[in-house]
């Protein structure tokens, strides 16, 4: 299984990190930013690319959206092109593409909007992906990604919570938030600190754990993983954005 980091920031972007969005298969789970030009970088070819998983309908999560679909349009795009969102998020999502007449059929290809819910699992080649519930300020979704050889956990944005833990269990990589740290900011309600991200790590007893979503207060990394390894004893990643993970 390949993962690619779009972006790694929250809310706030950087100088160096844009909001977070990855890239596994050829499913691309949230849409921020200049997604188009950054798997082009990645060598992916965005024509390629069949599903978008939006967890839930906070901004950063989803705005790059509508430039995604028209960059595909102006690229030649044909086929079918599926977005998974929630039920509650679904008609915003059809309003906000409905803006740019993205809904209407002769303007555009195939563009399907379809609602998840717990427990639902997207099929793509060789990728199982399951949906779970995470503790956030919306309605939101965490991710178990599953291949024949590696089973990957991607947290969304959430407080700690226990749905994570046990979704982790036997995985090889938990992918989770970072918005705050009790080294450089307090804890922000709806999201988790990295300390606890490494508590949740050990807990589940996942090999790897990748920070992602990581807020502008988080500024010495290397001084964060020096901290972190008080609490999980396997290995921690930070990735740059357009940084790639093999499994």
């Amino acid at each position: 299984m390949r993962i690619a980091f779009l972006g790694t920031a929250a809310a706030i972007t950087t100088a160096n990190r844009d909001n977070t969005s990855l890239l596994v298969g050829d499913t691309l789970i949230e849409c921020s930013g200049n997604a188009f030009g950054k798997m082009r970088k990645l060598g992916y070819n965005p024509l390629r690319l069949k599903n978008v998983i939006i967890t839930h309908g906070h901004v950063d999560h989803v705005y790059g959206l509508p430039s995604l679909i028209e960059m595909m349009r102006l690229s030649g795009r044909q086929d079918p092109l599926k977005i998974y969102v929630s039920k509650d998020f679904s008609n915003l999502v059809k309003t906000y593409l409905g803006m740019f007449n993205f809904m209407e059929k002769e303007r555009r290809f195939p563009v399907e909007v379809e609602e998840i819910r717990y427990g639902f699992q997207l099929i793509d080649e060789d990728l199982i992906i399951e949906f779970f519930p995470v503790k956030h300020s919306v309605e939101n979704f965490g991710l178990k990604i599953k291949s024949f050889d590696s089973i990957v956990v991607y947290s969304s944005d959430t407080e700690p919570c226990k749905e994570v833990i046990e979704q982790s269990f036997g995985a090889d990589l938990l992918i989770h938030e970072a918005t705050c740290s009790y080294l450089f900011s307090k804890r922000i309600e709806g999201h988790t600190c990295a300390e606890d991200a490494a508590r949740i790590a050990q807990q589940s007893g996942v090999k790897i754990l990748c920070l992602v979503h990581l807020g502008p207060d988080i500024n010495n990394e290397k001084k964060l993983i020096d901290e972190l390894k008080k609490f999980f004893l396997g290995d921690i990643l930070i990735p740059d954005d357009l940084e790639k993970i093999i499994l």
